[in-house]
């Protein structure tokens, strides 16, 4: 789905349309009825009162009058292009809230139940220090956010978290109005990119043999924006930040995942590559061009870099799927 850089507007724009709707649509009923193993709800002595700030050491808190046991299972979906789902990675940690569904704005309170977890093979979740979801019967709206990563997401006060950095792949799931009515239930949970991500891969102009990127740096978005619990949306940063962050590299691409941005100002980019079997890598300096309205959160950005002897240009970019990255930050390819 490859378009001039300079006419972005109308894809990105459908490719949102389409991200809201499946982000409706994507909390369905699920109940899953389940053998007793005898277990028994955390002792936190969280009430369902006060402003939503993290309880106990953990921050974890029960809904003390709830007996129907609920369980999670989470997947990560890709949005743009194969809207294909897979098990988050073993030992991710996410965070989930429940509030009650008939408040109308339920995150200005302190929600029902809020328990930390990590995710076990295919997907499964189990409370840390093992702590157990126990609500009501009635009526609930969840939300689900982690950092995709072992790393606890920042905390959350009233529906709004705390400073965000570049560098996360913040996740953010929401079901409204989800009817618990059995002892024992599942609620599977669909996770959506929050952050933006960037991909530069490399081609080759006339007379250039390229080998492999030695280094690649980029100026990110300045830090510290905040997510809304209730829409998932990052506050986009309108700047950049003073310092340089460096990208995952693989070969002849490099990526990074960073805060949504909204500026017209280009982004520098510092590449040192390996080319024409020179062993001292060459050095390029370029500003990379702004999407039509920024770089928006959900989003992966591919840009086709093609690299001559004095310039690297950027002739296109893609809205493309969201590139998954190893445990150092690399690419990993195919995806």
């Amino acid at each position: 789905m490859k378009l001039h850089l300079y006419s972005l507007r109308t894809l990105i724009a459908g490719v949102l349309s389409a991200g809201l709707l499946l982000l409706a649509g994507g909390c369905t009923k699920n109940t899953i009825t389940i053998e007793s193993n005898g277990l028994t709800s955390n002792t936190s002595d969280g009430s369902g009162t006060g402003s939503g700030d993290d309880t106990g050491s953990d921050g974890s808190t029960d809904n003390p009058t709830g007996k129907n046991l609920v369980a999670f299972h989470a997947t990560l979906e890709s949005l743009n292009m194969t809207r294909s789902m897979s098990p988050i990675s073993a030992n991710t940690l996410v965070t989930i809230f429940a509030y009650h569904g008939e408040t109308d704005n339920a995150t200005s309170t302190a929600p029902m139940a809020r328990g930390n977890y990590v995710a076990q093979q295919a997907g499964m979740l189990s409370g840390v220090s093992s702590y157990k979801m126990y609500l009501s019967n009635g009526t609930f709206d969840f939300y689900a956010v982690s950092t995709n990563s072992a790393a606890r997401f920042p905390t959350i006060t009233n529906g709004v978290s705390g400073a965000l950095q570049n560098g996360v792949d913040y996740l953010w799931w929401s079901c409204t109005d989800y009817e618990i009515d059995n002892s024992q239930v599942t609620v599977p949970i669909i996770f959506n990119h929050a952050a933006t991500q960037i991909v530069i891969e490399l081609s080759a102009g006339d007379g250039i043999v390229l080998q492999q990127i030695a280094s690649a740096t980029l100026t990110p978005p300045q830090s510290g924006s905040t997510l809304d619990l209730t829409t998932g949306v990052i506050s986009p940063a309108t700047g950049y930040a003073t310092t340089t962050a460096t990208m995952g590299v693989n070969g002849l691409t490099a990526q990074y995942t960073m805060l949504p941005l909204q500026t017209d100002t280009p982004m520098t980019l510092t590449l040192s590559i390996n080319l024409n079997y020179d062993p001292t890598p060459h050095q390029y300096t370029v500003s990379i061009p702004v999407p039509d309205g920024g770089f928006q959160g959900g989003n992966s950005y591919l840009y086709q870099a093609i690299v001559d002897a004095n310039t690297v240009t950027f002739p296109s970019v893609d809205v493309n799927d969201w590139n998954t990255v190893d445990e150092s930050g690399n690419p990993l390819y195919p995806h």
